[in-house]
């Protein structure tokens, strides 16, 4: 088709050249002829031949203008083709999902749609590369070298004709924001193309994974370590609270005691800390208020701080179904980290808001109503780079701390099906922003109150109570709070154990009116196969889940496995108390 083409242009004025040539050499052989044939006058012959030149020059400019009518139809027709082309090559470009950016090396020519939507930027404001490589990279010590190592890779590829290797650069946009962005660079010719494709949303989503991965193993750990931190908790915790009890009001240890039982506390703390993104944890919903909990979050943990909290709510604000422990756990987290981030006072102010996330949303979450709560702080702000590690198990950038607060508020927010993003300046201040699935319902406005400490029943004989732990010093322990309580006391160490002394009982007619069951037995049958055996011969048992591990499924679901309570590690004897009495009362109920 090309050669074709090219033999019609070749052809074409060639063949009109030699017909005019045919026709002038006649002309200028035969005209003279022609004139003398028709006059013989010299005067007459002299005009015929002055009008024979003028009708030679005539048809001469009458030819040429032709011929250039139709090269300009050509030409015309040809540059319309070219504009039509070059349009539908803009518009082709102008569609693509990426940046593209065309320069001589010196002045930039042509960007498309996406580019300047993309990074802000439009043609007046980046005129040369200069422009660009001063607005895109403000950072010298980040632009200098990128810039010397993207123009060794040019010459090579002009000397060696090897390909050009993507760059993977981090572009600032004119409002300020970075972008994560792979750099491919294209010769053509004189002049270079480069294609800019954005990746900060895939790259945010291989962080998020990244970030569950590292939550996922170290959960693993946690879990393990905090269950058996709990099972020496419990034995801490329960003597101390015994002592308390046995002690008479005013003793000079009480004060000592309590103290050593607010270290306690604060130890149990950490490790339910630990707990929340140990692997399998549950939280135990319920409808909550968002406002509410902050409120109380605010109240307790601005007291006696140079802080000034604000709050603003929207009107009609959904609630959510959540833990209403967790979630308040991640509010003071996040409260505490602004109070610290604000040595000198200033204002922290939280917002709630309705809001329904769309399905082309780019928080990566279902499409739903969703309550969004925003922390704003006024403090000293974050670096990159300290930004991306804070939601890291242990990492920390205060000299004191466990740095478990945002990993464990992050892994909250996720077990919550929810999202937690953090946006900081620094010297300006930190914004996290939160996002909870909404519940359908209102909160209940009033909440039951759990039974006060009782001692068992002090007609006929007392309840036989059955403790089955794999810790002797939690079973003495347990044992020694019961008896106190006015309780009769069986032990065991295992599964196998509990099952053979219920059945021994049960066979006596004498069965016990409670169960208190450690739900993991390291070598040995568990609370859950242990309960389940029982239950298989006696469906009235009354059975109590006991674990260190307070965040287990089954301890969030305890009835669907048979247990009518919840004996979560440490305990004191007062919760030891209230649980029994209110299990006991349960069975009694007509």
């Amino acid at each position: 088709m090309e050669r074709c083409w090219l033999d019609n242009g070749t052809r074409v004025p060639l063949k009109i050249a030699g017909i005019y040539l045919v026709v002038a050499v006649l002309w200028v052989l035969f005209s003279d002829q022609l004139v003398s044939f028709f006059a013989r006058d010299p005067e007459i012959l002299t005009e015929l031949q002055t009008v024979k030149g003028w009708l030679f020059v005539g048809g001469t400019a009458l030819f040429i203008f032709v011929l250039l009518r139709r090269e300009l139809a050509v030409y015309q027709a040809t540059m319309d083709q070219l504009r039509q082309n070059e349009q539908a090559l803009r518009d082709i470009l102008d569609a693509m999902p990426v940046g593209v950016a065309l320069t001589d090396g010196t002045t930039i020519e042509y960007i498309n749609v996406n580019f300047s939507e993309r990074f802000g930027y439009s043609l007046d404001e980046i005129a040369t590369d200069e422009q660009w490589f001063l607005h895109a990279y403000p950072e010298p010590d980040y632009r200098e070298p990128m810039i010397a190592a993207w123009k060794a890779e040019l010459e090579r590829a002009r000397t060696q004709g090897t390909p050009i290797r993507p760059f993977e650069v981090k572009v600032t946009c004119k409002n300020g924001t970075v972008r994560q962005v792979i750099a491919n660079t294209q010769l053509i010719g004189k002049r270079i193309m480069v294609i800019l494709t954005d990746i900060t949303e895939r790259e945010l989503l291989q962080n998020e994974l990244i970030k569950m991965q590292k939550l996922e193993s170290i959960g693993v750990l946690a879990g393990g370590i905090a269950h058996d931190f709990n099972n020496i908790l419990t034995g801490i915790m329960g003597n101390i609270s015994y002592a308390q009890v046995l002690l008479e009001p005013g003793h000079p240890a009480c004060q000592p005691l309590a103290s050593a039982e607010q270290a306690t506390i604060r130890a149990a703390d950490l490790t339910r800390q630990l707990l929340t993104f140990a692997r399998g944890g549950e939280p135990i919903k319920q409808v909550v208020s968002v406002a509410e909990l902050i409120k109380e979050a605010m109240a307790l943990m601005l007291r006696g701080s140079t802080v000034k909290g604000e709050t603003r709510f929207d009107v009609g604000l959904w609630a959510i179904e959540a833990d209403a422990g967790q979630i308040s756990q991640v509010f003071n987290n996040m409260i505490i980290n602004a109070v610290q981030a604000m040595p000198q006072g200033g204002t922290l102010t939280i917002a709630a808001d309705n809001e329904l996330i769309a399905e082309d949303s780019p928080l990566s979450l279902p499409t739903g109503r969703y309550v969004r709560v925003t922390i704003a702080d006024e403090g000293c702000g974050m670096e990159p780079d300290v930004m991306g590690r804070i939601f890291d198990p242990y990492f920390s950038t205060k000299g004191t701390g466990s740095g478990l607060g945002l990993a464990s508020a992050y892994s909250i927010v996720t077990r919550h099906a929810g999202a937690l993003e953090v946006d900081s300046v620094v010297g300006q201040g930190t914004t996290f922003t939160l996002h909870l699935p909404a519940s359908d319902t209102q909160p209940l406005s009033e909440a039951v109150a759990p039974p006060a400490m009782s001692r068992a029943a002090g007609n006929g004989e007392s309840p036989l109570v059955l403790v089955m732990d794999d810790e002797e010093a939690i079973r003495d322990l347990a044992a020694s709070m019961l008896t106190h309580l006015g309780y009769q006391v069986a032990t065991c160490g295992d599964g196998e154990s509990a099952v053979r002394l219920y059945e021994a009982a049960l066979a006596a007619g004498a069965p016990y009116a409670a169960v208190i069951m450690d739900l993991t037995i390291p070598g040995g049958m568990g609370g859950k196969e242990a309960a389940r055996q029982i239950l298989a011969r006696h469906a009235e048992a009354r059975l109590i889940v006991s674990s260190g591990y307070s965040h287990d499924p089954i301890m969030s679901d305890y009835r669907l496995h048979g247990f009518q309570g919840v004996l979560a590690k440490p305990y004191k004897v007062a919760e030891l108390a209230r649980l029994l009495a209110a299990v006991l009362a349960e069975e009694q109920t007509p």
